[in-house]
């Protein structure tokens, strides 16, 4: 589920999971219950687990092995 950010005029950026189908223009802020409106950021690349990122690694280096 994608997170998006929100940012609220008074309290500064949140961020909230939702569907991307469902994805609201605005939230209710956590801290001042105001609303946050939604904010355009760069997506959160590379936010994978780090079990996942030794996979990635340990295979680069096998494969950079066997090309020498």
């Amino acid at each position: 589920m994608p997170t998006y950010v929100y940012r609220c005029t008074t309290c500064g950026d949140t961020e909230q999971d939702f569907p991307m189908s469902r994805k609201p223009e605005s939230v209710t802020c956590p801290d001042c219950h105001g609303t946050a409106d939604s904010a355009f950021t760069p997506p959160h690349l590379g936010a994978g687990s780090g079990t996942a990122f030794g996979v990635i690694d340990t295979t680069k280096k096998t494969a950079d092995e066997l090309t020498r």
